[in-house]
């Protein structure tokens, strides 16, 4: 899978209330766009800084009638209004949101980049990803042999 004709958002948690940072990204998000699918919570190990706590992650379906532009610029400042603070890449995160796939657009610009440039690479994306296509996943397609993650079930929404 290249692209998709759907627009398709990876939320990812590790500091607090990792679920309840979920729901209530999700909740801020359905306010400019309609949910359409919301993949179970899946744990994962830290991918690349290792000293953190585990991430809960989720891929969410969605309805949005704006660019993606105008789509970064609303989940920025949610990811701003739920408290996250800038601190170093790859580092702790109380809410994440990247924009994984929008409408079959290809966007290469210095602070977005459509398709996500790694999301094939991510098993916390990967998974949570298929299951909302309802697909199957042969794992052999992708570089995430050595990744660690865990369906710990659905965020109550």
């Amino acid at each position: 899978m290249k692209n998709s004709n759907s627009i398709f958002l990876s939320l990812g948690s590790n500091i607090g209330d990792k679920e309840s940072n979920l729901i209530d990204g999700v909740r801020l998000i359905s306010n400019f766009a309609k949910i359409i699918k919301i993949s179970s919570v899946y744990k994962t190990e830290p991918l690349l800084y290792k000293e953190q706590d585990d991430f809960f992650n989720i891929v969410i379906e969605i309805e949005y009638q704006g660019t993606a532009r105008n789509l970064l610029i609303k989940i920025k400042e949610i990811e701003t209004q739920m408290g996250r603070k800038k601190n170093f890449r790859y580092g702790p995160r109380l809410i994440d949101i990247d924009i994984i796939f929008f409408k079959g657009e290809e966007i290469e610009e210095e602070d977005l980049i459509i398709p996500h440039y790694d999301w094939q690479n991510r098993l916390f994306v990967v998974e949570p990803l298929y299951e909302v296509l309802n697909k199957p996943l042969d794992k052999s397609s992708f570089k995430i042999f050595d990744q660690k993650i865990t369906n710990i079930g659905k965020i109550k929404t």
